[in-house]
C-alpha cells in the first residue's frame, strides 16, 4: 500500500512537471516568433523599403542589387558557419522528427533565426514560417534536452514546438495544431495531441499579451450570393492546383538545372537576387513576404491586373528562390500566390458580371486555402486557417470546394507537396516505414552485445568447451584483436567432434558470413540486406574500421526489439494529458 501511495505521487509530480516543462517552452517559443517578425520589420526598414523608396535610376540599381548583393553576404556566411541551414525549413523539421535531430541543432537554430529575417527583409519571396516552426521546434527539443528529459519527450517537443510557432505568427492555435499533425508529422494520439495544443495556445497567448491579439494577417467578413458562384471559386481551386503543380515541379527541375550550372551556392544566390530583384521591378509587392498586400487585396483592394501579373511573378520569384537556397519558407508564398489567384479571378468576374454582386474578397480568401492546399497539401490545415483568420463560416463551402481541387490537381502535375519534394533534393527518402517502430533503431540497438566468440586457432574440442551448452547455430570466428574472420556453425562443430577431428583449428572450418552489419547500420537496412542474401542473423563489427566484433543480431532480438519499441511514442511522453 505504502509503495502504490509512493508510485502515485511520483506519477503525479512527473505529470506536473512536464506539464509546466511544455508551458514554459511554448511561451518561450511565442516570445522568439514575435522577435522574430519584429526583427523581420526592422531589416526590412533598413534594406529593400528604402530601395524602393528611392526614385531615379539609383532606385532602380538599389531595387536590383539589394537582394543579390544580401543573399551573397548570406550565402557566404551560412556556407561557413551553418551549411545545414539552407532553405528547406519546413522539410528540416520533418527529417529531424524522424531521426535527424542535427538538422535543427542550436547552430542552424541561431542562424536561422538571425539570417532568415535579414533575407527576407532584403527582398526574398519567401516567408517567415518556416524558418519560425525551425527556430521553436528547435529550441523545444533543445530545452528539454538540456532538461535532461528522456528521449521520446524530446521529440515530442518537436511538434509543439512547431504548434507554438504557427499559432503565434497567426493568433490561430488551431491552425498551429492541425498544420503541426497534419503536415509535418503526419500522426496523432491523445498525448501528443495534448501537448499540441498547450503549446499551441500557450504561444497564442503569448501572443496576444506582446501585440494585442491582432493577427499579423486578417481578412474580413466575405459573402457570396449564388450557387452559380461555386462554378468561380471552382476555377480558383483549379488554376490554384496547376499554378502550384507547376511550382514544385518547377522547383526541382531548376534546383537540379542550378546544381548542374552553377555548383556555388554564392553564385546561385547572386543570380536569383538579380533575377528577383529585376521581377520587383515590375511588382514591387512581391519582394519579401507581402503580408501588406495579401491584407490589402483580402479587404477587396487592388485590380484584376495588378493581382494577375503580382501572382505570375510571386510564382516565377518563388521557384527561384527555393530552388536556388535563398533563405526562407514557402508558407507565406503559398497564401500570397493564393490570394492574388483569388483576387485577380474576383476582379475580373464582378467586371464583366457588374450585376452579379460578386466580392472579390471571397474569392481572394478562397484562393488563399486553395493554393496553402495545393502547395503543401495540408486541406484540413488549409481550411482552418481560413475560418481562424476570417472569423466567419460562410465561406466553407466554397474554401473545402477550392482546397479539394486544388490538392487532386496538383498532385496530378506533382506527386509530393514542396515539402516532400525538398526532403528529397535534400536526400531523405521517407517511406511507409517512417511509422514502423523499428525506422529509428540501428543495430547496436538491437543486436545481442558480446557474444561468444572463437579464437581463429583455438582447436575444435576447445571451441566446443568454450561454446558449452549453448545452442546457437553461428559463432563469430576472430583473431587475437577481436576483428572478425568468419563464423563457425553448431553443425561444423558436430560433424568435425562425431569424425575425431576435435584437434583441427576453428579456421580450418569455419566459413564467410553472408553479411555483416556494423553497429550505426538502421536495422531496417539489416533486415532488408537478410532478405536479399537470403540470411536469417548477422555478425556485427564496429562501425570504424577496426572491423571488431561488436555483437551478433538474429530472429529474436529483431523481435524483442520490436516489441521493446513498439510502445514507444510520444503519446506516452505527454500520458499526462490523456
Amino acid at each position: 500500500m505504502l509503495l502504490s501511495d509512493a508510485l502515485s505521487r511520483v506519477r503525479s509530480f512527473a505529470r506536473r512537471f512536464i506539464l509546466v516543462t511544455t508551458v514554459a517552452i511554448s511561451v518561450v517559443c511565442g516570445v522568439l516568433a514575435v522577435a522574430f517578425h519584429r526583427y523581420l520589420e526592422l531589416t526590412r526598414s533598413l534594406l529593400i523599403e528604402p530601395a524602393l523608396d528611392r526614385e531615379g535610376v539609383l532606385g532602380i540599381v538599389l531595387v536590383v542589387l539589394t537582394p543579390a548583393f544580401v543573399f551573397v553576404l548570406l550565402a557566404l556566411a551560412i556556407r561557413r558557419f551553418a551549411p545545414r541551414a539552407v532553405g528547406a525549413n519546413l522539410a528540416r523539421v520533418r527529417m529531424a522528427y524522424n531521426g535527424e535531430p542535427t538538422l535543427i541543432g542550436p547552430r542552424s537554430v541561431a542562424a536561422t533565426f538571425i539570417a532568415t529575417p535579414i533575407s527576407l527583409g532584403a527582398g526574398a519571396p519567401l516567408g517567415p514560417e518556416g524558418p519560425i516552426v525551425v527556430v521553436t521546434s528547435g529550441f523545444g527539443a533543445a530545452a528539454s534536452r538540456w532538461l535532461g528529459l528522456p528521449p521520446k519527450l524530446v521529440r515530442g517537443m518537436i511538434p509543439v514546438g512547431v504548434a507554438a510557432g504557427i499559432s503565434a505568427v497567426f493568433n490561430a492555435p488551431m491552425t498551429g495544431v492541425v498544420f503541426a499533425l497534419e503536415e509535418i508529422f503526419g500522426e496523432a494520439n491523445r498525448g501528443l495531441l495534448g501537448g499540441v495544443l498547450v503549446g499551441a495556445v500557450a504561444a497564442a497567448v503569448v501572443e496576444r499579451g506582446l501585440l494585442g491579439g491582432t493577427p499579423i494577417l486578417s481578412a474580413p467578413f466575405s459573402t457570396w450570393h449564388d450557387a452559380r458562384e461555386l462554378l468561380g471559386f471552382a476555377v480558383v481551386g483549379v488554376v490554384a492546383g496547376i499554378s502550384t503543380g507547376l511550382a514544385i515541379a518547377a522547383a526541382h527541375r531548376l534546383k537540379r538545372w542550378w546544381a548542374a550550372r552553377m555548383p556555388s551556392m554564392v553564385m546561385r544566390a547572386g543570380a536569383a537576387g538579380l533575377l528577383i530583384g529585376a521581377l520587383g521591378l515590375i511588382a514591387p509587392s512581391i519582394l519579401g513576404v507581402g503580408y501588406d498586400s495579401m491584407s490589402f487585396w483580402l479587404h477587396g483592394g487592388g485590380t484584376a491586373t495588378q493581382t494577375g501579373i503580382a501572382f505570375g511573378l510571386k510564382i516565377i520569384a518563388f521557384v527561384l528562390a527555393i530552388s536556388s537556397g535563398v533563405l526562407g519558407g514557402s508558407f507565406a508564398p503559398s497564401l500570397f500566390i493564393g490570394t492574388a489567384l483569388g483576387a485577380a479571378i474576383g476582379h475580373t468576374a464582378r467586371d464583366l458580371f457588374p450585376a452579379a454582386g460578386i466580392d472579390p474578397k471571397a474569392y481572394a480568401i478562397v484562393g488563399m486555402g486553395s493554393a496553402f492546399a495545393g502547395m503543401l497539401r495540408s486541406p484540413i490545415a488549409a481550411v482552418v486557417i481560413v475560418v481562424e483568420l476570417t472569423r466567419d463560416y460562410e465561406l466553407m463551402v466554397p474554401v473545402m470546394l477550392g482546397v479539394s481541387l486544388a490538392v487532386s490537381i496538383s498532385r496530378r502535375i506533382s506527386r509530393l507537396s514542396v515539402v516532400e519534394q525538398q526532403m528529397i533534393d535534400e536526400g531523405y527518402v521517407e517511406g511507409g516505414e517512417a511509422s514502423d517502430p523499428l525506422a529509428h533503431v540501428t543495430a547496436a540497438d538491437a543486436m545481442t552485445a558480446a557474444p561468444t566468440t572463437i579464437p581463429a586457432e583455438a582447436p575444435i574440442a576447445e571451441a566446443n568447451r568454450t561454446i558449452g551448452a549453448r545452442r546457437h547455430r553461428y559463432y563469430p570466428v576472430v583473431d587475437s584483436e577481436m576483428r572478425l574472420l568468419g563464423v563457425l556453425t553448431r553443425d561444423a562443430i558436430d560433424a568435425a567432434l562425431a569424425a575425431g577431428e576435435g584437434s583441427r583449428a576453428a579456421r580450418e572450418l569455419m566459413e564467410q558470413p553472408r553479411l555483416v552489419a556494423t553497429s550505426d547500420e538502421p536495422v531496417l537496412e539489416v533486415v532488408k540486406r537478410m532478405q536479399m542474401h537470403g540470411a536469417d542473423r548477422c555478425p556485427v563489427v564496429d562501425a570504424g574500421s577496426s572491423r571488431c566484433i561488436v555483437g551478433f543480431i538474429s530472429p529474436s532480438d529483431i523481435l524483442r526489439t520490436r516489441m521493446r519499441y513498439s510502445g514507444s511514442d510520444e503519446g506516452e511522453a505527454f500520458a499526462f494529458f490523456e
